[in-house]
């Protein structure tokens, strides 16, 4: 880790004060105030989670547990001063950023919806040398071409901090500082978020078509990897094998373009009292060659199609397909004779590369099939 002159965090209750945490239920939160989960272990601090439940009319919930002796979400995203650009996705009051920023980051971009935070966000900007810049909006409908072009508005390298200088001396073991100037079109880009629960599987399903079809800050020649924090059940989901119980429609989409690994759990059990829901993170990393090429929204439509009766056999769901669209008789008996597969098994026990061969056989005859 570089060496910080960032402010310190103030007390807990000052925050919630401050930020008025409570205050505000339109928004599905979650909010990590100890750093021995987002960066770094000082097991003095306390863990923080303050849960905000979409379309809820109970109070938010404290939760509280010390010591924790997990590996950090920055480990875990391999952010170093070698990256181009982190972005990341909700950050409340900023810890993550913190543990980002503290971890060398050279460019951050944090995109926020809540007003609430803007002024903790700021002053951590300015205390940074201006390493972060801060949007606020809706990630699900930001363009990310603004992404790009508040990155390229920061400053290519801070110079006045202690944690600047260490991390020019760490590039110029790499050479000269002046080529590690921001490439929009060749950048490597660390997105990370502390996800709200209520929108963490449609940003990801964006995320990942857009990965597919090289869009946004995924384009042309970008490497970008994403280390996001979901509810426990989603991330097991999202990391599922084939025969896995939880193995859904999110597994199949992510793990035909990404290489997919549960990094670190959050325990329920750690907390006094326990909350209802626990949480994970989870680590993508672009496959060299993706599954399928181009667009993932046939693939969409298959694995909506056989997970929407997870419970009946792919035997029985394949000629249900067939029954609803009669000119696919032919082309599913030709992917029954090349990539048979066994008739009584059941969605979850389909590997992703025979849904994403059915996906591209389809694609390539230009078919539809039904949603349910």
């Amino acid at each position: 880790m570089v060496a910080s002159r960032l402010p310190p965090l103030p007390p807990i209750r000052d925050l919630i004060r401050v930020y008025g945490l409570s205050a505000s239920q339109k928004f599905s939160q979650n909010f990590i105030l100890d750093k021995n989960v987002t960066g770094l272990h000082d097991t003095s601090s306390f863990f923080v989670l303050i849960q905000v439940e979409l379309f809820s009319n109970q109070e938010p919930s404290m939760l509280f547990c010390s010591r924790f002796e997990l590996d950090t979400i920055v480990r875990y995203a391999k952010i170093s001063p070698m990256d181009d650009l982190v972005v990341e996705v909700g950050p409340g009051p900023g810890l993550l950023t913190r543990s980002i920023l503290d971890a060398g980051a050279r460019r951050v971009i944090a995109v926020e919806k809540d007003s609430r935070f803007m002024p903790a966000l700021q002053q951590l900007s300015e205390a940074a040398d201006h390493r972060l810049g801060i949007i606020q909006g809706d990630m699900l409908k930001l363009e990310h071409s603004q992404i790009m072009e508040s990155a390229l508005a920061l400053p290519a390298l801070a110079s006045s901090s202690a944690s600047s200088e260490n991390i020019l001396e760490k590039l110029a073991l790499q050479g000269d500082a002046s080529q590690h100037s921001l490439d929009p079109n060749n950048a490597t880009i660390r997105l990370v978020g502390n996800l709200p629960f209520g929108v963490a599987s449609p940003l990801l399903i964006q995320w990942l078509k857009m990965m597919a079809l090289r869009e946004g800050i995924f384009r042309t020649q970008n490497k970008v990897s994403m280390t996001l924090m979901f509810q426990r059940e989603v991330a097991e989901a999202i990391a599922a094998p084939p025969k896995h119980p939880e193995r859904g429609r999110l597994s199949v989409m992510a793990q035909s373009i990404c290489d997919v690994k549960l990094v670190y759990k959050v325990s329920g059990t750690t907390f006094v009292p326990r909350p209802r829901v626990n949480a994970a993170v989870v680590h993508f990393e672009k496959r060299a060659e993706p599954l399928v090429p181009g667009s993932l929204d046939k693939l969409e439509d298959v694995v909506r199609f056989y997970f929407n009766k997870r419970r009946k056999t792919m035997g029985h769901n394949t000629n249900r397909m067939v029954k609803a669209v009669p000119e696919l008789q032919d082309v599913i008996a030709e992917w029954q004779a090349m990539h048979f597969w066994d008739a009584g098994l059941r969605a979850q026990d389909v590997t992703t590369e025979q849904y994403c061969a059915l996906a591209r056989m389809l694609d390539e005859g230009r078919f539809n099939i039904p949603l349910t």
